[in-house]
């Protein structure tokens, strides 16, 4: 396959999926690391991709959040690994609210058979991941149907949230930038996230690195009103070390191999 051809095989895979990483397509190919990570920067310099680590999303004006089907599949293991981490916070007994998005539900995943917790979400997918489980404590938190996040949102959360001072939260977001702050597409899902961040003693933001660069019109916050970032960002990477200075920020990422470049 020609440079031409190929480019435009990427540009289209971008628009069906969102994102994609440099080392798939390159799988995908059969072409080098460093051939890749040119076609992307060319399709970059003329489209509306963006490059982020380890690959690039599409961010045209047809597509502003991809679908949670879309962001199952990416990131897998590293949202595991976060999820990994983010046992080591709970405390046996506590109070912990779950919010909407795939790192969220990782984090459920892994955290539902700590002794005594008490689990609040406003995640379809962590209800349904979870209530299986009879031992547990798992509560549902009403609102506003929103397919996109496959959650409740909005005045109905809001209020019923306001009746209980969580002990430990876990949240996601779409973009992390240390002077646009913490920010999402939609303006009902910041607004509920807002709420919630109120009533949590404790909250924990868990994103892969992919969101890090990012910024939306709809704040949450700064990186500094959350108490813990836990990511898979690599921290030597510039943007980890600049938010490293405002926010407590822990990777989870392993030992880099090869750079890819």
């Amino acid at each position: 396959m020609n440079q031409t051809k190929r480019q435009e095989f990427i540009s289209n895979l971008l628009k069906v999926h969102g994102e994609i990483s440099s080392k798939e397509l390159a799988d995908k190919l059969l072409v080098s690391m460093m051939t890749i990570n040119r076609d992307l920067k060319e399709l970059a310099a003329k489209e509306d991709i963006q490059l982020v680590h380890g690959g690039a999303i599409y961010r045209g004006a047809d597509i502003l959040e991809n679908p949670i089907s879309i962001k199952e599949e990416v990131s897998v293991q590293e949202k595991k690994a976060i999820a990994k981490f983010c046992r080591t916070l709970v405390k046996p007994g506590s109070s912990v609210f779950i919010e909407t998005g795939t790192t969220t539900l990782a984090v459920a995943k892994e955290i539902f058979t700590i002794e005594n917790c008490q689990f609040y979400t406003n995640s379809l997918l962590v209800m349904n991941a979870l209530a299986k489980y009879e031992a547990i404590q798992l509560h549902s938190v009403p609102g506003k149907y929103r397919d996109l996040s496959k959650g409740f949102l909005g005045l109905e959360t809001t209020e019923f949230i306001q009746n209980f001072n969580f002990d430990i939260t876990f949240m996601g977001a779409e973009g992390i930038r240390l002077d646009s702050g913490v920010s999402l597409p939609n303006e009902e899902d910041a607004f509920t996230k807002k709420a919630i961040l109120k009533q949590s003693k404790k909250t924990i933001l868990v994103a892969d690195h992919k969101k890090f660069g990012l910024s939306y019109l709809h704040k949450v916050g700064t990186v500094s009103d959350f108490d813990m970032i836990v990511t898979d960002l690599p921290s030597d990477q510039e943007v980890f070390k600049e938010i490293s200075t405002f926010a407590n920020i822990k990777s989870v990422r392993k030992e880099e191999t090869k750079n890819e470049n």
